[in-house]
């Protein structure tokens, strides 16, 4: 019999699989961890707002900014882009090219986390 630590411990790592198997689902399983939290952070802002910059990514995650570019850098097309910021011609926005992609696996993601349209756990 299961103690009620063990049994938390193995709910908790099931959920997790479930997640990590949902995320690789949708972002495949060459993105290493650091890019899939930027992907993520981006995703969060882009959901609110119409565009994120790196700065931004990079201030949310822990991530460098050195680091985030170039994982702009390389993804650019696939499913980013990048634009001039109109406001500060330093910066770049990032923007999502097609924000629906993959948006069964977030409702999946919901539903494993128990999360509701209004965002709050059932």
């Amino acid at each position: 019999m299961m103690s009620a630590f063990d049994n938390r411990r193995y709910q908790t790592l099931t959920r997790l699989e479930a997640i990590l198997r949902q995320l690789v689902a949708h972002y495949g399983a060459r993105m290493t961890l650091g890019e899939l939290l930027a992907v993520t952070a981006a995703m969060v802002r882009l959901s609110k707002q119409e565009r994120v910059t790196i700065a931004e990514i990079a201030e949310a995650t822990g991530l460098s900014k050195q680091n985030l570019s170039r994982w702009a850098r390389k993804r650019i097309g696939v499913s980013i882009m990048l634009r001039v910021n109109e406001e500060d011609r330093r910066e770049r926005d990032l923007i999502v090219i097609d924000q629906n992609r993959g948006s069964e696996n977030i409702e999946q993601l919901a539903r494993i986390m128990k999360i509701e349209a209004d965002g709050q756990p059932t």
